[in-house]
């Protein structure tokens, strides 16, 4: 068999020809049946059809596929349990295993594991796309059989994303379950009842798991058709399998996690590794530690803190630097050999392995395919021909006490993000008094160079000094800056950042080797930020006599959440002859389609159609004119490129990675490309003016009155603001499935906003009538109005696909290919001129708005920024001019709080430099400008300052930052008001059933995570009186919600809430008669007699502007408090206390849940979230989640606060209450106002005065340190 697969003349009689694991206690078989590089959450979802198990980013970014793995170790032979990224495995490196996924732990039918009851009692879920992996995560932390602490659960949730619930419900209910909880979180803890399950093999308590069998073969040699698998158990196998691969491309498999940075392509050979056990086995000897090459991280970082001997002392360091590396799946499964591989493969690639093993003299046994052993040094490592030969073993030396070893790693965010600049420094000194250096120091640096590993020069130059004098410090910065020059290869940060920083981390690790010598000012730059374990907490205010309406509960699909249960568009079973869709897109965002050609495409196996313009017979648009939409935009280019990432056609194919691999296939020859270059920037257009420019709007100016304004002035302030965009990442990327179906009528399941768009557009391409078209959402992975224009492109697309081909077409877009296609938050500038009184009071204000639309000016939220510049502020004398600015980008869409951001950052950024300039007190020229009109501003401001101990606060800010050089802190507290308006159409249909009296509800609003489907069902129970648990609340669609305008603006919630209040009201109206005769009949009486008499049970109402609600505002204000390091550019938020007026929430724990996700989502705005294109073809380059950071776990406001103002009923809107979804992501500029407060502590203090300085948003770690001014030249003692 090995003869006929790998060539090989020894024969293996017990290897196995496909691999054997169970998923759920079910034993499954994978062979010659499935492609080569399958994925374990491929063949879950696909071939196991557990649909539970989730996908996103596909590289181990987002937590959304995490599993529990079951697996033998090679070394002591016992099984050990670990969470794994499902979408890096592949699922032919899985033999032996026993995987766990969401529905084995629990469900609705068994009962539901204490973790997935924990996360729904805590309002955890929103969306709930996440909540799966989240469960998971949490699970395998248990699996040990020892409750984690409440730290190490903080710590453990780096790899899991969540965009809607800002995390703080996430961590508390799973701290909760730790082994120092509070008391508070431990009453809490869900009261559950253990649910066992008979183990049908043994009689006895079923444990959800099944022991793999004893005589199962070890080793696996197995051929797909494409490629050749070999598991090999022994050094032998192993160098047997490198003789014999030849020539032929091949790849040693072991965590796969590479496959998250780097896509390996062509490889017809893979050798699992993971089973030998010299590889994975760990010695330590008096002299030195050996650890095998495949030795996970894991393992290496919990062995290196548990070293105690002083000789090794120093691996504590690497435990600790360790666990900065990815995050907890990742570093379960990638071993140190396969870090150091993708460095060897990609020398750009800023190992930290390399970097920190590099740094204490680490060396290599490379050991080839005929048993020989090389020992090299890891630089050495990267220039030596590893073909056919592998890491056997590492090795670390002992070293003595007077030696001092200090790494770093600075990130864009606080976990599972690589790095802008590692380093490692390591000495021996004669002493710790004088600290003369002996021997040469080894200063290693990643993230400068490919090919730059060592500072020898500097290494060279103090050799023999005393390090901490200061003649030998000013000249190691001069002899490094000389020799630090990084490169510049986008979407990475600027050379003149990474050289800096790399200087800053050589001054932090002197500041801390003797603190005794260094000044008390500078001591702080020595050390890192502290981040101390998170805390929240909710104030609200319920009305008990109300319940359930005003009920303090849980989403209603909060388990089925939690269980996988959840079905969302991907979720929907497949149907027999379905096929998958994938996009061809542009490359470059100008020029001339030339000529499409799919031939090589086509002649894939598999692959059964393309599809263009061309076939768009009847209708190209996804934006029709009768829907409000200013351009036309194409589902596929008709020839003219708008910008990168356009679709130009469509690849259909039998599987969904077939599809993506054949789009990749299409050749698509451009014209005139390189004619005009992109323009990507507002800036380019401004400069340039022409076509480009789009008036909007105008408030004519009186030239004279204007005059008499400048006059008045004491002070004129000329500034601008230019904000950025922001990408949605919704969980769930766009996805979209048509099924033909009889009649020539089609179903449409869509990620979708707005059914009533969909259908329109799917009706039209296909040229039938819109009742031919059945559309449905049940849900959706997150919305924040991506989903609002675009989803119709896909559903276009696919549904002439489908018609044509008279098959089921599936689309699911990859994160990548997802983010180049759709359009962002809009960009925005202002341009303005404010003069102001000696109070800093606005006596005249002058802005012009640009706002960066894309290529087409479809979705503007101009008129909404415009009126919320006005915020809370005397808005009499402002004058406001906005236009639109196409550029060669996606065109851009609505994002959650669209133009209501950009307005109060607008006028807040405004207020701020007026502080600036005039010395005044920032909170002190907000209130000055506050208008009188009804304002509770001043009151909420107040009361604010009072509950978050403000002042004193305030007071120890400016004692810490006058004490200290290198760490600043900083506070902002900014107010808000937000205009509220109904608008649109939105129905609602209740349904009650005579044979049992329970009731079923649908309505015209999408339930993507904000609760809305809750809140129907709160305010249906409190009007009819029945129990909550007799509602349910049924999926959107066409038939019952025709006609239903967009979801979105927050108002959907209270749109259909009013509507099914309606309903009910007309329920009871017509129960009124009955009732009245049968005063004591108990619901189920009552309605069934009215269905004897003919009663109709069944009520509808549409809600419209026009009913019984009023426009309203909606108060808020919000502090923040952060700590920065000068030397780094990293932030924390210390704590943010923020008091919205809320009405009388119809569902408190639902909109707590909104302000603190919109809020942090804002925080990621301000902070982390950067979009980098390619200025040569206009291509967005950071469209995954290795190079775009939305906020994770450890990012959120370590102390965050949020109150409900008090006996703040609402007249004007439904049952008392207030929209809560987006107000809260406009406090969010507060975040950045606080860091630029701590920003302007530094630059005093480096440059002698304090006068305002403009933080570019978003507040990167490079944008932080450069406004800093740190500088070597004040790097001192």
């Amino acid at each position: 068999m090995w003869n006929a697969i790998f060539g090989s003349a020894t024969p293996v009689n017990d290897a196995a020809n496909e691999v054997t694991f169970t998923i759920n206690g079910k034993t499954y078989k994978a062979g010659n049946g499935l492609p080569e590089d399958t994925s374990l959450n491929t063949f879950i979802r696909d071939v196991a059809s557990l649909k539970g198990t989730k996908f996103m980013c596909a590289e181990g970014g987002c937590g959304a596929c995490i599993v529990s793995a079951t697996v033998e170790h090679p070394v002591s032979k016992e099984r050990e349990t670990k969470a794994v990224n499902s979408c890096l495995v592949p699922v032919f490196s899985c033999h032996g295993w026993e995987i766990t996924t969401i529905e084995g732990i629990g469900n609705r039918m068994k009962g539901y594991h204490q973790t997935q009851a924990q996360l729904a009692k805590f309002n955890g879920t929103q969306c709930g796309y996440c909540s799966p992996g989240m469960v998971m995560n949490m699970y395998n932390l248990l699996e040990g059989g020892h409750a984690p602490t409440m730290a190490q659960i903080e710590n453990s949730f780096g790899g899991n994303l969540c965009r809607c619930t800002g995390y703080r419900p996430i961590l508390d209910a799973f701290k909760a379950l730790a082994s120092d909880a509070t008391p508070e979180l431990k009453a809490s803890c869900v009261d559950i009842e253990e649910v066992y399950k008979i183990c049908k093999k043994t009689g006895e308590r079923c444990s959800g798991k099944c022991s793999i069998p004893a005589d199962l073969p070890k080793s696996v040699a197995l051929s797909t058709g494409g490629a050749n698998w070999r598991k090999v158990n022994s050094l032998a196998e192993l160098r047997d399998a490198l003789v014999n691969v030849g020539e032929t491309p091949y790849k040693l498999v072991a965590g796969n996690t590479a496959e998250g940075v780097y896509k390996s392509e062509g490889i017809k050979e893979y050798i699992d590794v993971k089973g030998v056990p010299e590889l994975r086995s760990i010695d330590k000897k008096p002299g030195a530690i050996t650890l095998g090459g495949n030795v996970t991280l894991t393992e290496a970082m919990n062995f290196f803190a548990s070293v105690s001997e002083n000789e090794f002392k120093y691996v504590n360091q690497l435990a600790t630097h360790i666990d900065w590396i990815a995050n907890v799946p990742v570093r379960n499964a990638g071993t140190l050999a396969g870090n150091l591989s993708i460095k060897h493969a990609h020398h750009e690639f800023p190992s930290d392995i390399f970097t920190t093993f590099e740094t204490v003299g680490a060396k290599l046994n490379i050991m080839d395919a005929v048993g020989d052993v090389k020992t090299v040094t890891l630089a050495d490592y990267l220039v030596l021909d590893m073909n056919r030969k592998f890491i056997l073993s590492i090795e670390l030396s002992k070293k003595g006490e007077n030696h001092r070893f200090r790494s770093f790693k600075i990130t864009p965010r606080a976990q599972n993000a690589h790095a802008y600049v590692n380093a490692g420094f390591c000495f021996e000194f004669e002493d710790t008094k004088a600290w003369k250096v002996v021997g040469q120091p080894r200063i290693v640096f990643g993230g400068i160079a490919p090919s730059f590993t060592h500072a020898s020069n500097i290494e060279s130059y103090l050799t023999g000094k005393n390090l901490l004098d200061s003649a030998a410090i000013s000249g190691a910065f001069a002899e490094l800056g000389r020799q630090l020059n990084p490169d510049r290869v986008l979407p990475d940060a600027t050379a003149e950042y990474r050289k800096n920083l790399a200087q800053a981390l050589f001054y932090k690790f002197l500041l801390g080797l003797d603190p005794s010598k260094v000044s008390d000012s500078q001591k702080s730059g020595g050390t890192n930020l502290e981040r101390p374990l998170s805390t929240g907490k909710q104030d609200f205010d319920t009305d008990k006599s109300l319940y359930p309406l005003n009920e303090p509960i849980p989403k209603i699909e909060a388990l089925a959440q939690c269980s996988g249960e959840a079905e969302f568009v991907n979720d929907i079973p497949s149907v027999p002859g379905e096929v998958h869709a994938a996009f061809v897109l542009s490359t470059q965002a100008t020029g001339t389609i030339a000529n499409i050609d799919p031939t090589e495409a086509l002649a894939m196996p598999g692959v059964v159609g393309f599809f263009k313009h061309t076939d768009m017979v009847h209708y190209n648009t996804f934006t029709p004119p009768d829907f409000g939409y200013a351009d036309q935009e194409e589902i596929f280019c008709s020839g003219n490129v708008k910008y990168a990432g356009q679709a130009l056609g469509l690849v259909v194919a039998e599987t969904r990675e077939l599809a993506l691999k054949a789009a990749d296939k299409v050749k698509v020859e451009y014209k005139n490309s390189t004619i005009t270059k992109p323009v990507i920037s507002m800036s380019e257009v401004l400069q340039n003016a022409g076509s480009r420019i789009h008036p909007d709007d105008k408030e004519e100016e009186n030239e004279d009155e204007t005059a008499s304004h400048r006059t008045k002035a004491a002070k004129i302030i000329k500034g601008d603001f230019e904000i950025p965009k922001q990408y949605h990442l919704t969980m769930e990327n766009q996805s979209c499935l048509v099924l033909p179906k009889e009649d020539d009528s089609f179903d449409v399941f869509s990620t979708t906003q707005w059914i009533d768009l969909g259908q329109a557009v799917v009706a039209r391409c296909l040229d039938i009538k819109a009742s031919k078209v059945n559309m449905s959402v049940r849900r959706l992975g997150g919305g924040y109005g991506a989903k609002i224009t675009r989803p119709s492109q896909l559903a276009g697309a696919c549904a002439v696909a489908s018609q044509k081909l008279n098959r089921a077409v599936r689309m699911v877009m990859p994160m990548t290919a997802n983010m180049e296609l759709a359009g962002k938050r809009f960009g925005l500038r202002n341009e303005y001129e404010v003069g102001v009184d000696e109070k800093g009071k606005i006596e005249y204000l002058q802005a012009k708005f640009f706002q960066d639309s894309g290529c087409n000016l479809n979705d503007s939220p101009l008129r909404s920024t415009r009126e919320h510049f006005n915020n809370c502020y005397d808005s009499t004398k402002f004058k406001v001019e906005s236009q639109q600015i196409r550029t060669d980008t996606a065109s851009n869409t609505w994002c959650r709080a669209p133009g209501t951001t950009e307005g109060v950052a607008f006028i807040e950024e405004i207020m701020e430099r007026i502080a600036g300039e005039t010395k005044l007190d920032p909170l002190a020229v907000r209130l000055a400008n506050l208008h009188n009109n009804d304002n509770p501003i001043a009151e909420m401001i107040a009361e604010l300052k009072r509950i978050s101990d403000f002042d004193a606060r305030r007071a120890k800010v400016n004692e810490f930052n006058a004490a200290n050089r290198w760490k600043k802190r900083g506070m902002s507290l900014v107010p808000m008001q937000y205009p509220f308006d109904f608008w649109g159409n939105h129905p609602a249909i209740v349904s009650i059933y005579q044979s049992d009296g329970s009731v079923a509800i649908s309505h015209g609003g999408i339930e993507m995570g904000q609760g809305m489907n809750t809140k129907v069902a709160q305010v249906a129970a409190h009007i009819l009186g029945v129990p909550l648990d007799s509602i349910s609340v049924k999926p959107s669609n066409t038939l019952t919600s025709a006609n239903a305008i967009v979801t979105g603006g927050s108002l959907g919630s209270e749109a259909v809430s009013y509507a099914t209040m309606q309903c009910c009201k007309e329920l009871l109206k017509r129960l009124q008669p009955i009732k009245d005769k049968m005063p004591n009949a108990s619901w189920l009486e009552l309605i069934k007699n009215a269905h004897g008499k003919q009663i109709d049970l069944v009520a509808t109402y549409m809600f419209t502007p026009k009913d019984n609600v009023k426009r309203y505002n909606i108060w808020g204000a919000a502090i923040a408090e952060v700590e920065v390091d000068i030397l780094t550019g990293e932030k924390q938020i210390l704590r943010v206390d923020l008091l919205e007026d809320a009405g009388q929430s119809m569902s408190p724990m639902v909109d707590i849940g909104q302000i603190e996700g919109a809020f942090v989502m804002g925080m990621g705005y301000w902070l982390t979230e950067e979009l980098i294109h390619d200025p040569t073809t206009g291509r967005l380059l950071n469209t995954r989640t290795w190079n775009y950071k939305v906020p994770g776990a450890k990012d959120i406001p370590a102390d965050f606060r949020v109150t409900f103002r008090k006996n703040a009923k609402n007249p004007d809107g439904v049952l008392q209450s207030k929209a809560t979804g987006e107000p809260p992501l406009n406090l969010s500029i507060v975040v950045l106002f606080a860091v630029s407060d701590a920003l302007r502590s530094a630059r005093k203090d480096a440059a002698g005065d304090d006068k305002y300085h403009q933080l570019k948003p978003p507040a990167t770690a490079e944008h932080i340190f450069l406004a800093g001014l740190a500088d070597p030249k004040d790097f001192k003692l």
